[in-house]
């Protein structure tokens, strides 16, 4: 009736305790031994269900899915001290490359570009050129860019 051996076992201790207790309010007149042990271990039973039910309905720690939900889901989304080291590095390589780039408005596009965030029309009414221009720009200074990491021995993956 219950469906695990664990819980089947926990009530068949219930109801032996529930049984010692009370011996002395059974009456041989109402019944047999063994029809009133029956009606204790359904009683038992049945309120051993209800109770696994009802702690299913409520669990303690909140809704029933949060007990699913993936470890990563609590990690700590910041950066660690590996992570800050590698950017930080990473930054530095890349503000010596563009120092390095020969045009300075090919180097203004990209940064404008590539570091914060403006669109092509944007750059274009900023430094007052066509917005042909400013894409030639931009893919002039990355060419370059890709050879002087290269010539560090920095592998360019873009």
């Amino acid at each position: 009736m219950l469906g695990n051996y664990q819980d089947a076992e926990e009530v068949a201790s219930d109801v032996f305790v529930k049984v010692w207790q009370k011996l002395g309010k059974w009456d041989t007149e109402q019944g047999s031994f063994q029809a009133w042990l029956n009606t204790v271990a359904r009683n038992t039973i049945i309120d051993a269900i209800r109770k696994r039910d009802r702690i299913r309905e409520h669990p303690l720690g909140g809704s029933p899915d949060e007990d699913e939900q993936p470890l990563s889901k609590y990690e700590d989304p910041r950066p660690g001290p590996e992570q800050e080291l590698e950017a930080a590095e990473a930054q530095q390589i890349l503000e010596d490359a563009l120092e390095q780039v020969t045009k300075p408005n090919h180097r203004i596009a990209w940064m404008l570009r590539h570091l914060e965030g403006y669109s092509i029309a944007e750059i274009a009414r900023i430094l007052n050129r066509k917005d042909g221009t400013v894409k030639i720009w931009i893919f002039r200074c990355t060419e370059e860019l890709r050879k002087i990491l290269i010539a560090k021995g920095i592998q360019w993956i873009y």
